[in-house]
């Protein structure tokens, strides 16, 4: 089954959506201010969570490039295959460096 040019083309804009942000937050260093939420975590944070974040884009990117070229294509799909599995790799890779986010310690009762 094909998909319409419309769900390609929303793929790609979805791809750049995510890696437009992930870049702001790698070479700033800041949380856009649509993304932001509680608190404003360190820069290395920031910069961890941007290359996670560009990771996801470029897994959506993929995806749609994959369902974009279809079996025409004259890449074989084992490579595509391959940068999935990289891309999870880089994710898991991400996740494992930034460890867990540390939890404020709870306030003293008086």
């Amino acid at each position: 089954m094909l998909l319409s040019g419309s769900v390609i083309v929303l793929a790609y804009v979805a791809a750049a959506a995510v890696i437009v942000p992930a870049a702001s937050m790698i070479g700033f260093g800041k949380v856009p201010k649509f993304l932001r939420h509680g608190t404003d975590p360190t820069r290395t944070r920031t910069r961890m969570e941007g290359v996670g974040l560009l990771l996801i884009g470029l897994f959506i990117l993929a995806d749609a490039l994959a369902a974009d070229l279809g079996r025409r294509s004259s890449v074989p799909q084992d490579w595509i295959l391959l940068v999935w599995v990289l891309l999870a790799a880089g994710l898991i890779g991400i996740r494992y460096i930034a460890g867990r986010a540390q939890p404020t310690p709870p306030k003293p009762a008086a």
